[in-house]
């Protein structure tokens, strides 16, 4: 039963760690404020750099600095305190899912959330 089983379970680890671990690294790029704004495909490769090293604590004209001008209003959540910036993911191949990067600001302007919504 065991030599059966084996084969199943190490496949299933090593499909996991891909996935779940490796892919992500692979796929993420350092963030380039020219890349952002020029190239739209890139967007969903820089997001985690983005929302964990760069914009925490800037004000709105700082983000509109670095990331350029928004695409416009937010999938759900519109709201004076909120920015959206489309990030298509290149490899999705589903055409009508999309995420979007959501930039929350408190009462004084500044940045207290980034996050990539699905919508």
């Amino acid at each position: 039963m065991a030599t059966l089983l084996m084969p199943i379970i190490w496949t299933t680890l090593f499909i996991g760690i891909c996935y779940g671990i490796i892919n992500p690294i692979l796929r993420s790029k350092e963030f380039n404020s020219k890349d952002w704004i020029e190239n739209i495909d890139s967007r969903y490769r820089m997001t985690n750099d983005l929302k964990e090293n760069v914009l925490i604590g800037k004000n709105k004209i700082e983000v509109l600095k670095i990331l350029g001008k928004n695409d416009g209003e937010c999938g759900y959540k519109t709201s004076p305190n909120t920015i959206c910036y489309l990030i298509p993911d290149p490899e999705n191949i589903g055409a009508l899912d999309h995420y979007e990067l959501v930039i929350l600001f408190n009462e004084f302007g500044k940045v207290i959330k980034v996050t990539s919504e699905m919508i």
